[in-house]
């Protein structure tokens, strides 16, 4: 399994080359100052755009033996050596619902009684900690922490004082969403420091042993680096880049961060491709808007943004289509231009048979909408499956950060008005 993701990680580092001396040369021509989000510097804000969660406990739908039970482990850091931070974070949960977000989890109509439609649902929890200076936490998004914990030795006793809060565990299982974290002070006002990263790890193994073998596909948060204060405060929005341009009289930032990327630059395998250590590769593709709202669920769940598609396979031959991400996006590539499941997969353009090349590009651009309020911005993730034969179970998986190419000149707001408390964490063995 090691070996399958060192070879992945080697056919996308050419890719990888391109879109960095392509961003290089575009930012160099615009704004030689210019810092877009980036995945592998700490920030002042941090989105990790897929996790999911699907475990044996879930009280609506639990894994059954043989079935695949999922979760994702997450790590906070505080990168500052000398002072302790305070973060908030929101548990975004996208999960899709019967009638509306209080009714029964779906993926589709055919899900609900009868009468009832399975609609896009998207509401915000919150929870906060406070991190003592160089200290990481770790956890599992479905249980949390019910306390931060602390090493008195390191790094000193007045880690037991300063640490703080507690971790939320996310509120659905199943659960599929994002988890959004900015680094605040003690009146939950935006600071302009970048002193977190954040990663996520997510696990996938067959409930009740034997079977598929336990995978896991980590990547990095997205992070947009704080540049300038406010007049906002705690409850302006976080403006990346700038304010988009409709969002009204007396709307003031609670600070500037780096813009949203222009591009979103994805080096994959075409669907179904065999690698030449015999795998058959599929990859699924993760969505997430930069604007949200969060205290605010309607507004969210309206906002959906056309995502246009340009795909080049390796003879430099263009393709293209388009999706619409509503709040949240988890699709395998062969299912964004043809109906989902394995039927008509032959059929899309992303598909090794359509193509004839094993490897190729897709850039991901967000067409500007009609919600003046919002932005139209695009973060995502890449998850790559590998089978040991044709459209059977993964044996291994490996996840990847997006490339970002440019920045947008229009900016994108996060709006975080009132939250509802997040629920009780559980005990932390």
């Amino acid at each position: 399994m090691r070996t399958v993701n060192a070879k992945v990680k080697i056919a996308r580092a050419a890719g990888t080359l391109a879109a960095s001396l392509m961003l290089l040369g575009l930012s160099t021509g615009a704004s030689a100052q210019v810092v877009v989000a980036r995945s592998d510097y700490p920030a002042g804000y941090v989105v990790l755009p897929k996790v999911v969660v699907h475990t044996t406990g879930s009280p609506s739908d639990p894994v059954l033996p043989g079935g695949i039970a999922t979760d994702t482990l997450i790590q906070i850091t505080n990168t500052n050596q000398q002072d302790p931070i305070t973060v908030d974070c929101w548990w975004v949960n996208a999960n899709k619902h019967c009638g509306n977000d209080d009714g029964p989890i779906c993926e589709t109509n055919a899900d609900c009684a009868l009468g009832l439609q399975c609609v896009q649902g998207w509401r915000a929890n919150d929870f906060q900690v406070i991190l003592t200076p160089g200290q990481p936490i770790g956890f599992a998004a479905s249980s949390g922490l019910s306390t931060i914990p602390c090493d008195t030795t390191f790094p000193g006793p007045q880690c037991a004082t300063e640490a703080g809060g507690s971790v939320a565990f996310v509120p659905e299982d199943p659960f599929r969403g994002e988890l959004k974290c900015v680094q605040v002070d003690e009146n939950d006002v935006p600071v302009v420091e970048n002193d977190l990263k954040i990663e996520a790890t997510i696990i996938s193994t067959t409930a009740g042993g034997g079977g598929t073998a336990t995978t896991a596909a980590a990547y990095n948060g997205v992070g947009f680096e704080a540049q300038t204060e406010g007049a906002g405060g705690a409850t302006g929005p976080l403006c990346l880049g700038t304010l988009p341009p409709g969002a009204g009289a007396g709307v003031e930032c609670a600070a500037n961060y780096a813009p949203c990327p222009g591009v979103l630059h994805l080096e994959h395998f075409f669907e179904n491709a065999e690698t030449e250590l015999g795998s058959f590769v599929t990859t699924d593709l993760t969505l997430v808007p930069c604007s949200e709202d969060l205290g605010n669920n309607a507004n969210q769940a309206n906002l959906t943004i056309t995502a246009q598609m340009l795909i080049y396979n390796e003879f430099e031959q263009r393709f293209s289509t388009n999706s619409r991400v509503q709040c949240y996006s988890a699709t395998r590539l062969s299912d964004i231009d043809t109906q989902p499941g394995p039927a008509g997969d032959q059929f899309s353009i992303f598909n090794v048979g359509i193509q004839g090349t094993i490897t190729g590009q897709t850039r991901i651009r967000g067409v500007r909408g009609p919600d003046g309020q919002f932005g139209y911005g695009l973060l995502g993730v890449g998850c790559e499956m590998h089978a040991a034969t044709l459209g059977g179970p993964a044996v291994a998986t490996t996840a990847f950060n997006v490339q970002h190419v440019g920045f947008r000149a229009e900016g994108d707001a996060v709006y975080k008005s009132e939250f509802p408390a997040g629920p009780t964490p559980t005990p932390t063995p």
